[in-house]
């Protein structure tokens, strides 16, 4: 924990006598955007979003730590599949989350966003403050439900959120490198099945042993597959599909859930098409049955994981076929190409793998954008778990090698500026930054080494090779 964290990770018994009041000549949504722009870790998200993990216990959002739930007065859990929505959205730890982020501390929940911040100027929590209060300017709805942001109340009813983020359960068909057993059945299988034949043990992998043992157990402890088929669940998302503006679903690969199909029959009963649909796919499949409800909506955003192309993609998210994936991508965009709400954006968890090889990446999204001609967004996703996937793992004098070549190939890749693909100064600025902050550790370093071999030993597999000079920077 760095020294100037411990300020937002003490408790406050009142929070309400911190609040940052607005000022009174601010009006309307107007007060939004000052507190947004005003009080320091200030997020827009606990007065309209609430997120699920897998197992269907509350977060405030898709950042937070992963032991940081929304939880009732004996500390447990809320959980969507089983706890009434209206209890959950107005209660205490609620509110007290709320009137936290009026002060300025933020939470210790929301540390992951202020360490982003420092090392690459952006977090999900500015993005999202903005995205919010450039939705407010499209949509009353969602200006009116964002105005108690900017109320000094201790207890106010805030009705329902208008956003919600869903995991629903762990069914995926990727192994992806950097995911975990709460989110792929098939990697918490193969966990599974290495550790009781010990080919990961205690004495040649006692990290990783001792992670995946915990991880194990998290499963083991998680309901994560019923849940979001109960009675309760089904009546809290009816109370919210009227209202809602936002939904986004992921899993698992949501594609394949067949919740997500009930869900968006929902949305069209409540007549609420305006509602922004929104999800993450490998795009490993094409359901028709999923995206002819899909077209039925106005606005869309398909979020696509691609973390390379070609042998770096089928290596880093195993089950990628990359022929079928480049060939599903393309119906999507061009299934999107005349719908002007619908939008493209793809994301890519930045990692010690790839970090050198997403540049090809940017010319398969621009060749498919023009192709198409289809706008699409592009964002990279530093990943801080495992930590031995991690930029950290790299010695820094390579990756500030790479860091100034990049500002090359980026001025370079943008000279086309006929493109309907481009990738912003911000963009890469953010991408730059995630290169050359983190600090080097040969712990993570050593273990990138071990946990390469045992994936290339259980996948039959070649990384040593693919990846020879990542695994090896810090002795050349």
């Amino acid at each position: 924990m760095a020294e100037n964290d411990k300020d937002f990770l003490v408790p406050m018994d009142n929070p309400e006598e911190h609040i940052v009041l607005v000022p009174v000549d601010e009006q309307g949504k107007d007060r939004v955007r000052w507190c947004v722009d005003n009080i320091e870790k200030f997020c827009v998200l606990p007065w309209i979003n609430l997120h699920t993990t897998p197992s269907g216990d509350i977060k405030l959002c898709c950042n937070i730590q992963w032991n940081s739930f929304v939880t009732k007065q004996d500390e447990q859990p809320f959980n969507l599949g089983r706890d009434d929505i209206d209890t959950i959205w107005n209660s205490g730890n609620m509110n007290y989350n709320r009137q936290m982020h009026r002060t300025g501390l933020g939470l210790p929940a929301c540390e992951e966003c202020y360490i982003q911040e420092r090392n690459t100027g952006h977090s999900p929590r500015i993005g999202q403050n903005s995205e919010w209060l450039q939705r407010q300017e499209r949509d009353p709805a969602i200006e009116k439900a964002l105005l108690p942001t900017a109320s000094t109340m201790k207890f106010h009813n805030f009705g329902l959120p208008i956003s919600l983020e869903l995991r629903l359960g762990n069914n995926c068909n990727f192994q992806c490198i950097s995911c975990w057993g709460v989110s792929s059945n098939l990697v918490d299988k193969e966990r599974r099945n290495l550790i009781e034949t010990k080919q990961v043990n205690e004495i040649e992998h006692e990290y990783i042993h001792k992670t995946w043992k915990h991880e194990l157990d998290t499963v083991d402890s998680s309901n994560l597959k019923d849940w979001f088929e109960t009675e309760t669940y089904y009546n809290n998302f009816k109370k919210m599909a009227p209202n809602l503006r936002r939904l986004y679903t992921t899993g698992g690969e949501p594609t394949l859930i067949k919740s997500n199909y009930k869900m968006m029959q929902m949305l069209l009963d409540a007549d609420n098409t305006e509602c922004s649909f929104e999800y993450t796919s490998n795009m490993s499949t094409w359901n028709p049955e999923f995206y002819n409800r899909l077209e039925k909506f106005k606005n869309v955003e398909i979020q696509m994981s691609l973390d390379g192309v070609g042998e770096i993609a089928e290596y880093i998210r195993y089950g990628t076929d990359w022929k079928v994936v480049s060939e599903n991508i393309n119906k999507a965009f061009e299934l999107a190409s005349d719908r002007p709400g619908w939008k493209i954006k793809v994301y890519s968890v930045l990692q010690a793998f790839n970090y050198r090889h997403l540049v090809p990446l940017w010319e398969f999204l621009r060749e498919v954008s023009d192709k198409h001609n289809k706008k699409c967004d592009w964002w990279p996703i530093s990943i801080y778990s495992p930590e031995y996937l991690g930029l950290t793992s790299i010695a820094k004098e390579q990756r500030m090698d790479y860091a100034d070549k990049l500002q090359e190939e980026f001025e370079k890749f943008n000279a086309n500026l006929d493109s309907a693909f481009r990738v912003g100064q911000l963009t890469v600025d953010t991408y730059s930054n995630s290169i050359r902050n983190p600090e080097y550790n040969p712990f993570h370093a050593e273990y990138l080494k071990v946990y390469t071999d045992i994936l290339d030993k259980s996948r039959n597999l070649n990384g040593k090779e693919l990846f020879h000079e990542e695994l090896n920077s810090w002795k050349e």
